[in-house]
């Protein structure tokens, strides 16, 4: 990966989802929900103050490898802690303020500031592909400033300082300092601006908002392509960063002339990187207010799914809806949008704060998650809370799964995981239609450090193919039909896939496309090619598009043929070896068939042929147009805080 990019994950991180069979396993899962409208996909979804910022770490290294490999290993939901710092007149992800520049240490009245050894990228890694991933705090950041002397004890706040108000921190503090001056220490380090002790943080004036949009944009353009494309979830909650002169101390509130101007907004700082892929309120209203020009105007294949939301007629005959969301085809492959941002939690210190701009272009509170109280047993098991019911063959308002999401239990998890198991209360979870949650650090170590466990959480919520599936089909023998077929399966692994011989004889998956979880199961057995005979009117031979119709597919199975252990689901590679797609007749549209990186370029199973083609031209533009705005700005957006952020080699 290029030395420039701020997106620079470990090659272990890749390799977890990048390469086969992961990379066919979450493809194919994205793909059968591409109908879906985007509010029912149960997503690995991650809190940042978890994964990355354990021990009040926040170093700017350490930051871009942590959120590199959290969205290399899959998570695609995110909860973000973002603090106002009114003395720099930045959105930081550092829970306190920081100074405006080094050279205010010197001021008269300033800070004392004590200089601490430069901070070296720690060994201690089970992947040091890249130096300066990871920063080991020297001991002294643990002791305040006993072992450092050369600073006075105390000095007088600086000017304007008293009235910077701080939120709570994020994570609990040793010791309060709010009854003496802090002194500030400096660690220099090899690559950018000193790591910054103050009272229980550690800190860069890098760490800010924009190095996490600078992040996500070249993940986005790295991972523009039809095969890897999918949506990220951001939901911000906002905070006022601590006062410099007292960091460990609760927040009072802030004064209006310390809130952010016209320029400074959350939005004007998302929008700097963002705003060409993100779908924004606006823009989802138009699309509800008329659907015929929306969700509606695609090619018959890729209409939304019925049952999972009500559409009416207006006065003027248009169809609309009043809470309905695009499906993930229309929003990645037609609106080119992958990226959905709310607001969360609203810190009191902010009150003041003039939100209104930002809702043009992000979503208010509570939008994209829908808390769950849920019980979990200690083996695992959904005890109470789960949305799934066999009795209940549609969509209610008692098991609408729109947007939902519960924390994940505490479970302990090795520093080594094994791939081929799987975390039960996060795969029940997903089985129940809930998103879970990750709040808690794994392995006892941050995302940086060693992302493999994170990835093992990430595979978890994988619902379709089970651990090791779907095996490579292409050198299984001579017959087109050996392994290029799709069955459930009841062990090892209940309701999930492994790929199966087309000419075994079993039961067929059929679904009433008119009622989401209406799934019944075949009365005899047969061919994988003769399945949709098998299917009494008004039930087809389907497959499930989320982990709730997959929940309700398997009840189904168990109700009607206990003793059997594969039924087909509508699934193969029939076309082309290891394209998994949708229907007896659907192709693969590779390009060509004998690329030897077919899988790079290998286009989503759903979309009709113009449009792909559509997309190819598109996409050429695109990335010219993308060159020249590069070229056109330089450096400009790798320069944070004054800094040249040139990233980490890999």
């Amino acid at each position: 990966m290029s030395a420039n990019k701020l997106y620079n994950p470990d090659q272990s991180a890749v390799n977890t989802r990048w390469i086969e069979p992961w990379t066919e396993a979450f493809r194919a899962q994205r793909d059968v929900g591409l109908q879906l409208p985007i509010n029912f996909h149960t997503t690995p979804a991650v809190s940042l103050a978890q994964a990355c910022f354990t021990n009040n770490q926040y170093e700017h290294n350490a930051f871009q490898k942590c959120f590199s490999n959290l969205l290399a290993v899959g998570f695609r939901q995110f909860t973000v802690d973002t603090y106002w710092d009114p003395l720099r007149s930045v959105w930081s992800l550092c829970p306190v303020e920081l100074p405006q520049s080094n050279e205010d240490s010197s001021d008269e009245g300033a800070l004392p500031v004590a200089t601490g050894p430069t901070v070296v990228p720690t060994t201690n890694r089970l992947s040091a592909d890249t130096p300066l991933s990871t920063v080991e705090i020297p001991p002294q950041l643990g002791k305040r400033q006993e072992t450092l002397t050369s600073a006075p004890a105390s000095a007088e706040s600086s000017p304007g300082s008293t009235n910077a108000v701080s939120s709570t921190p994020s994570s609990s503090s040793t010791s309060s300092t709010s009854a003496a001056t802090p002194t500030i220490i400096d660690f220099p380090t090899p690559n950018g601006p000193p790591l910054l002790q103050i009272g229980s943080y550690n800190c860069t004036s890098l760490m800010t908002l924009d190095l996490l949009t600078g992040i996500i944009e070249d993940f986005l353009e790295i991972t523009a392509t039809t095969t890897d494309a999918e949506i990220t979830m951001f939901t911000f909650n906002v905070h006022a960063a601590s006062s410099i002169t007292d960091p460990d101390a609760p927040a009072s509130n802030l004064a209006q002339d310390q809130l952010p101007e016209d320029g400074q907004l959350l939005s004007d700082v998302l929008q700097g990187n963002l705003s060409d892929n993100t779908l924004t309120p606006n823009a989802l209203g138009d699309q509800r207010a008329n659907l015929n020009s929306s969700w509606y105007d695609v090619d018959w294949s890729n209409r939304p799914l019925i049952g999972y939301y009500d559409d009416s007629k207006n006065a003027d005959g248009q169809l609309f809806t009043q809470s309905g969301w695009p499906t993930e085809a229309f929003m990645e492959f037609k609106q080119l949008r992958r990226v959905v941002v709310s607001y969360g939690t609203i810190d009191p210190q902010m009150d003041k704060y003039n939100f209104g701009p930002d809702l043009e272009y992000v979503f208010p509170p509570g939008t994209i998650i829908d808390e769950q109280s849920v019980s979990i047993g200690s083996d695992g098991r959904v005890t109470s809370g789960c949305l799934f019911a066999s009795s209940d063959n549609t969509l209610t308002s008692t098991r609408n799964s729109s947007w939902a999401l519960a924390d994940a239990p505490s479970f302990d998890i090795s520093a080594t995981p094994d791939f081929q198991s799987t975390i039960p209360s996060i795969t029940n979870l997903t089985a129940c239609g809930i998103t879970p949650f990750l709040n808690q650090t794994l392995a006892n170590t941050t995302a940086d450090k060693n992302p493999l466990p994170y990835a093992a959480y990430v595979h978890s919520t994988l619902w379709t193919f089970a651990p090791g599936q779907p095996l490579n089909s292409s050198g299984e023998g001579d017959d087109t039909n050996d392994n290029r077929c799709v069955v459930m399966m009841k062990s090892p692994y209940p309701q999930r896939w492994r790929i199966e011989d087309c000419n075994q004889r079993h039961r067929v998956a059929c679904h009433d496309p008119r009622q989401p979880y209406n799934w019944r199961v075949s009365d005899d057995s047969t061919y994988y090619a003769n399945a949709e005979g098998y299917c009494r009117d008004p039930y087809q031979f389907s497959v499930p598009h989320t982990a709730l119709e997959n929940s309700h597919l398997y009840s189904a199975w168990q109700a009607a043929a206990p003793g059997e252990d594969a039924l087909y689901i509508n699934m193969n590679s029939l076309s082309v070896p290891d394209c998994w797609v949708i229907g007896l007749n659907a192709t693969c549209p590779y390009l060509p068939t004998t690329d030897t990186n077919r899988t790079r370029i290998v286009v989503v199973p759903t979309v009709a042929a113009v449009i792909i083609f559509l997309l190819a031209v598109l996409t050429f533009f695109i990335k010219c147009a993308a060159n020249r705005r590069e070229n056109k700005r330089g450096r400009k957006r790798r320069l944070v805080d004054g800094w040249e952020y040139e990233g980490v080699p890999s």
